[in-house]
């Protein structure tokens, strides 16, 4: 899912899925519910930590907090460009990519919940589909 489909994503949807997935967890034999958990506990993120990585530090970190690479060397890409088009005195183009960042930024501040959610949905439902094609997320460990 995209990005910004992500965003536009009704909140029930999200719910929805969320429900079907503990259901099907629940339905695990206890072994696998159990390794089911101890490996969740380590992939979840925490949405606040995401949103104050956004808040607080510029450059895409918050990014970095939930493994998308790409979107972080993008952002810190674009805002070493804005500050060294200031530093140089093309300060218009500077603006215009420090507010096409804000732009791109804030609703991702202000919905930091869904974003983590969605993506520790992602992240269990990746784990659970692991678990009942091998009977372990890392049977080639084993």
């Amino acid at each position: 899912m995209s990005s910004l489909m992500s965003w536009l994503e009704p909140q029930e949807q999200l719910e929805t899925r969320e429900e079907q997935l503990r259901k099907q967890i629940n339905a695990l034999s206890d072994a696998e519910r159990k390794v089911f958990y101890h490996e969740q506990s380590k992939l979840i993120k925490d949405p606040d930590n995401y949103a104050v990585l956004n808040y607080f530090f510029l450059g895409g970190v918050h990014h970095l907090y939930l493994g998308r690479y790409k979107r972080f060397i993008a952002e810190l890409v674009l805002l070493i460009i804005a500050i060294l088009s200031f530093i140089l005195g093309g300060s218009g183009l500077g603006v215009l990519i420090l507010i096409a960042l804000c732009g791109y930024e804030l609703p991702q501040l202000f919905l930091s919940q869904k974003i983590v959610r969605q993506y520790n949905e992602a992240i269990s439902r990746e784990l659970y589909e692991q678990i009942i094609h091998s009977g372990s997320p890392h049977r080639d460990h084993h």
